[in-house]
């Protein structure tokens, strides 16, 4: 695995921690529930999106299906 591809997991995973630690965190009011859903929801969709994109582009160099 090469740094580019290290990194953008790692971007990812952290992005999916933090959405995860947005989502269990408690606030007081009405609008903070709905604005921790919106980015807690975000951060875990780009983390996920991040994680499985880089982990798609080393599968697919092992199957030489890339330059």
């Amino acid at each position: 695995m090469d740094a580019g591809r290290l990194a953008l997991v790692s971007v990812g995973g952290l992005s999916a921690a933090l959405g995860l630690a947005v989502l269990t965190r408690r606030q007081p009011g009405e609008v903070a529930r709905y604005v921790r859903r919106i980015a807690g929801t975000m951060l875990v969709a780009f983390g996920f999106a991040a994680v499985l994109l880089t982990l798609l582009l080393t599968r697919a160099q092992s199957l030489e299906l890339t330059p």
